[in-house]
């Protein structure tokens, strides 16, 4: 499957992006970060050897753009320029006065009976989904490889979509091909966009920094999920 951005998805966020000031871009080994006096947001690093992946054409003058601006990036060919462009609309959307419950994405469809895709790799699935199978670009053995999408999708009631789909490209085709079935969004790199529900999508489960300095310091330092805990929550939007 050739990846092709959600362009679709990412022109439905980029018409509710502000124009605030950007104070710091960080891009670390894991996260990509993006900071106004609003919001702070985060997308997921690509693989320095992804397909694209050069360097940042701007780079030295991304902090001294308005946001709007720099969201736009997602209409680059260049994933790490889509990962900057993905931060910066969740620095607009996961704003610091942003309020919900934290509760885990992965519960959301818990009480399907049907078959659950899980698209990318998530820890313990067992103590969340009753019938369930994890599809990965780089399968494990027990997993599905990305081209069993085709097959695989179009016959589940629910679908959990990491977050790192809106850098890597395949968020639009996954939700095409998961036209018939619920979906939820999960992982820091979510978006709490409520619009999206207009895509079929009924969960957003981000995060919300409350810690913009300390953030900042784990991105650059190749902190991981489990780091980036200590700057912030974890929110989740039902929208069914």
């Amino acid at each position: 499957m050739t990846d092709h951005p959600g362009r679709n998805l990412f022109e439905i966020l980029l018409a509710g992006v502000s124009d605030d000031a950007v104070q710091n871009v960080t891009i670390g080994i894991n996260w990509t970060l993006v900071e106004t006096s609003e919001g702070c947001g985060l997308a997921q690093t690509p693989r320095r050897d992804a397909p694209g992946c050069q360097p940042v054409a701007s780079a030295g003058t991304l902090a001294e753009n308005k946001l709007i601006h720099l969201a736009g990036l997602v209409r680059s060919e260049n994933p790490l320029e889509i990962s900057i462009g993905v931060a910066a609309i969740n620095a607009h959307f996961n704003r610091y006065n942003i309020q919900g419950p934290d509760l885990n994405g992965l519960d959301a469809f818990s009480e399907v009976d049907g078959r659950v895709a899980i698209i990318g790799r998530f820890p313990n699935l067992d103590r969340h989904l009753k019938n369930y199978c994890v599809i990965e670009r780089e399968p494990r053995e027990g997993e599905f490889a990305e081209a069993d999408m085709e097959t695989i999708l179009p016959g589940c009631e629910a679908v959990i979509i990491t977050a790192a789909t809106l850098v890597n490209g395949s968020a639009q085709r996954i939700i095409d091909l998961a036209a018939g079935a619920r979906k939820a969004f999960v992982g820091p790199g979510t978006p709490l966009a409520p619009m999206l529900q207009s895509e079929g999508i009924e969960c957003l489960a981000g995060m919300v920094i409350d810690d913009a300095p300390r953030a900042r310091k784990v991105v650059s330092e190749g902190g991981a999920v489990a780091a980036l805990k200590g700057c912030g929550r974890f929110v989740t939007l039902m929208m069914r």
